[in-house]
């Protein structure tokens, strides 16, 4: 539907009855033949034991012949001045329900009843991401020893497996961890902008892990373990933003299951983290976040605060969510981990909706064998999320090899890339080349993006009265309303081949190294991890490299990754923050 505001046109319509209106539709869409079957069906859809009210006006005018021949440009589709005609009159017939559908207040949480499922597509693909001959492991064990340290201020670093075993080996104490992060997140977030709400109850659920933990009840590696919730997790009594200055007071009803699921496990929430206005870019309603290693330069984003603070080590882990690169691409320019799962691993209930088909909720953390660490906690179904499927995580066990893996190459790599390739080469993998099939509907299937934020976010695009109210989207909105709904549903059925054809490339291979460009592998809901490594000795920071894999082989990348960094430890691990800097006011 088109919002037209012909001031010639009269600025009202009549508003129907439930009854007329049924009987109006089904006459002017000719699916029956006479007025007496159309008179029986509105009756027996009617309500008889209460006249219905009238439905709202439309502010919109009346359909014309004129208009529709106008917009005949939209349909593709030729069009005869009878025809335009007969369509005004059937618009006109549907006016007052359109007008419903738009003004009828629809809850935050409710999913699509379309549900997109990717895996489903690939069957007979790639049944087993991991191949049969390697040896899992489901704990990740914690580590035997533990640098000295003569103040917990030296801890800010340490990997969530040291932090773990720091706990147990009571050098330490979650609330002694959790006031240290604390100081930190206060001392840095002037210069970083990252913070966006502190938890006044994170004392608190320290002392209730710590007191669980001398009393037996471990929960698992996360217990006692402070982190960070990108700020578009709903947690009871805290705001929760989408980085929107309309919504910077707004606590929303409910918990966000991530945030469940973590709190089981007895991790320790610091405080809700910053994200670009509605999930887009670093630069939300109070600031813009800052890049730890280049605090004059953003943090990318969406998931700004969950990285920057990461990287500063002013959390032990955070999390964050893509929909398209909102993962990737702030570990990337943040230098440290980022997992991006496949699409369906973790819920999504209680965040904010970007794109129903397209968004994902993962770790980002200093280690690959954080994320590791963190991963089995996030996965899994909660009767909530409609997409969630239940599949099985392992890690390969210690006498995995690199020697077995095949590392997919693409013809066109980055330093950093061919780097990686070479030093698997040196430990005895082997190099496939491998370019994904092109296909040139790409950039009209990320208008499942455009029309779904849209849609998810259109009662604010409404209301505003500056374009700043949503950040960078108003273009996107507004061209969003010209995307006719039959290109919208041919782009997801053209996302089915692409599903097919991203998963047969990669399943000759165990991962490839590379994104795989974020537009195609965020359609297709495969998984990909960004890890930090060496030093790139003019930036004075580490390399990065992004590693992508087939559906739900997120143990390959992750064992791959771990191997990685133990090669190529992360140099700097942390950046100089200069609170002297102009940046920190």
């Amino acid at each position: 539907m088109l919002n037209h505001h012909d001031e010639s046109v009269p600025s009202a319509v009549p508003s129907f009855r439930r009854r007329d209106w049924i009987l109006q539709c089904i006459m002017a869409s000719g699916a029956l033949a006479t007025t007496s079957y159309a008179n029986a069906l509105a009756v027996s859809l009617s309500t008889p034991t209460q006249d219905p009210e009238p439905t709202k006006e439309s502010d919109a005018p009346p359909f014309t012949k004129e208009m529709i021949r106008n917009a005949a440009w939209l349909s593709r589709v030729p069009l005869t001045d009878e025809q335009c005609e007969a369509i005004a009159a059937s618009l006109n017939a549907k006016n007052a329900s359109v007008q419903a559908l738009r003004s009828t207040p629809i809850d935050d949480n409710t999913p699509t009843a379309m549900t997109f499922t990717p895996w489903f597509f690939a069957k007979g693909i790639s049944e087993n991401p991991t191949p049969s001959n390697v040896p899992l492991r489901n704990q990740l064990t914690l580590p035997e020893s533990l640098p000295e340290i003569s103040t917990i201020d030296e801890c800010a670093f340490w990997s969530v497996r040291q932090l773990a075993a720091g706990l147990r080996a009571n050098k330490f104490t979650s609330v002694q961890l959790t006031q240290m992060y604390l100081d930190r997140l206060r001392k840095y977030d002037p210069l970083l902008k990252c913070v966006v709400t502190f938890n006044e109850l994170a004392i608190d659920q320290a002392r209730q892990a710590d007191a669980e933990l001398k009393n037996g009840d471990d929960k698992g590696i996360l217990h006692g373990i402070p982190w960070g919730a990108k700020d578009i997790i709903a947690v009871p009594g805290m705001p929760t933003t989408w980085g929107a200055v309309d919504y910077q007071d707004t606590v929303r009803d409910g918990t966000a299951t991530i945030a469940k699921r973590m709190n089981d496990a007895r991790a320790v929430l610091l405080a809700k983290l910053s994200v670009g206005t509605l999930a887009w870019g670093d630069q939300w309603f109070r600031a813009m976040t800052r890049n730890p290693w280049d605090p004059d330069k953003g943090s990318s984003g969406s998931s700004a605060g969950s990285a920057s603070a990461a990287v500063a080590g002013l959390v032990g882990f955070a999390i964050g969510s893509e929909t398209l690169g909102s993962i990737v691409s702030p570990t990337r320019i943040c230098c440290t981990t980022g997992l991006r799962p496949t699409f369906g691993r973790v819920s999504r209930h209680g965040c904010m909706t970007l794109g129903w088909s397209m968004d994902k909720i993962g770790p980002i953390a200093r280690f690959v064998d954080d994320c590791a660490a963190i991963f089995p906690f996030m996965l899994g179904g909660d009767g909530l999320d409609a997409t969630v499927v239940e599949r099985p995580f392992a890690m390969p066990d210690e006498s995995w090899n690199v020697k077995s893996l095949r590392v997919g190459l693409p013809s066109i790599a980055r330093a950093s890339e061919k780097r990686i390739a070479e030093l698997l080469v040196s430990h005895g993998a082997k190099i496939v080349p491998l370019d994904l099939p092109p296909d040139p509907r790409i950039l009209a299937m990320t208008d499942a993006i455009t029309v779904e934020a849209a849609t998810m976010h259109g009662d604010l695009f409404e209301r505003i009265t500056e374009d700043s109210q949503v950040g960078k989207w108003a273009p996107t909105f507004r061209e969003a309303q010209f995307c006719s709904a039959i290109d919208y549903v041919r782009a997801l059925r053209a996302r089915v081949e692409l599903i097919q054809k991203t998963e047969a490339a990669l399943s000759e291979v165990d991962l490839l190294i590379g994104d795989g460009d974020l537009a195609r592998m965020n359609l297709t809901g495969h998984p990909s991890l960004v890890v930090s490594f060496g030093e790139n000795a003019e930036r004075k920071r580490p390399n990065t490299v992004v590693l992508t894999a087939r559906l739900f082989a997120e143990s390959m990348l992750l064992a791959t990754g771990a191997w990685i960094q133990s090669q190529l430890p992360a140099t700097p691990s942390k950046p100089t923050l200069d609170l002297e800097s102009p940046k920190a006011n």
